[in-house]
């Protein structure tokens, strides 16, 4: 019996409106839990549950008799029962929900350079102190990939069928096939992509920012929203993959993360005038550590010595 058509019966039993049929079908329902469970006594938290679920689930007229009080703890513990009952039938049967995308994470440690080729024969090179998401496959109508930390140079084949979408924590960037770089290190104030060849789309959301082609860098600032376009070399912003860091008036912070990425040491500065220095310079990556802090120190006519895995330019 469905539920609602049960408990309008019961509604009208208690009202005293049942035909001879109904009236008899519920006492013997009613007296068929009677033997079983005449001993039984309900501790009052139950009492108390089933009193909710009575007032809940079946409206009484306060002004009408009423069967016993022990007559309505087996009604709403019936209804209480069917109501499982469906929502499990509701459970077994519903449709099967899609089945999510499952990805591959691939890390890099520092002084390391991965070369990872996708299931469509893309190319990601992955820098040192980063991580990629990349889908099992590409069934979907769209490529995408997640960058979630550091940088990364793609080299996608075309597909004009089927985009293909790198996502970082703050932008995305859309292609059908190029070539180009995203510098995209959590510690630095901004995001970097540059494009070597072909056309790329970069968004914040929903919201457009600019396409780029090649020769071109954009530069979002994280902290202010806001973004900068440049000409610049752009062999120059992929050469780290072959061994070559090209750095341009760069800040103390973004110097100290290369040279962590490359050796596993932390440059710090050991006075607000170091910190302020722009650097520029180019450091190859078979070189030993101590040979580019001579380098470094050269720039401003500098210092350094070293504490453990820090590194003091003073």
């Amino acid at each position: 019996m469905e539920l609602r058509k049960f408990i309008k019966q019961l509604r009208r039993y208690q009202k005293g409106t049942t035909n001879e049929t109904e009236k008899a079908i519920i006492e013997a329902w009613y007296d068929s839990y009677e033997a079983e469970n005449e001993k039984q006594v309900l501790s009052a938290e139950e009492r108390e549950r089933v009193r909710n679920a009575i007032h809940a689930n079946i409206r009484e007229s306060v002004h009408k008799p009423t069967p016993s009080l022990w007559f309505n703890y087996r009604i709403a513990a019936s209804i209480l029962l069917l109501c499982s009952l469906s929502s499990l039938v509701y459970f077994l049967l519903r449709p099967a929900a899609p089945a999510q995308e499952t990805y591959t994470t691939l890390r890099t440690v520092n002084g390391e350079v991965r070369k990872l080729i996708l299931p469509d024969s893309s190319v990601i090179w992955l820098n040192a102190q980063s991580q990629v998401r990349i889908p099992s496959n590409f069934d979907k109508n769209i490529r995408q990939v997640y960058l979630d930390e550091g940088e990364a140079f793609f080299e996608v084949k075309h597909n004009t069928h089927k985009p293909f979408r790198v996502v970082t924590a703050l932008l995305q960037v859309q292609v059908l096939g190029t070539s180009f770089n995203i510098n995209a290190y959590h510690s630095l104030p901004h995001v970097k992509i540059t494009v070597l060849t072909g056309k790329i789309g970069v968004s914040n959301g929903t919201k457009l920012l600019s396409f780029l082609t090649p020769g071109h860098e954009l530069s979002y600032l994280t902290n202010k929203g806001t973004f900068e376009q440049q000409e610049v070399d752009a062999n120059q912003s992929q050469s780290w993959k072959d061994g070559d860091i090209y750095l341009n008036r760069v800040k103390f912070e973004e110097l100290s993360l290369v040279f962590k990425n490359l050796y596993g040491l932390t440059l710090k500065a050991g006075n607000q005038r170091v910190h302020d220095y722009l650097f520029s310079l180019r450091i190859k990556r078979n070189i030993p550590a101590s040979e580019t802090l001579k380098l470094i120190s050269a720039i401003h006519n500098a210092h350094f010595r070293k504490e453990g895995t820090n590194v003091i330019i003073y």
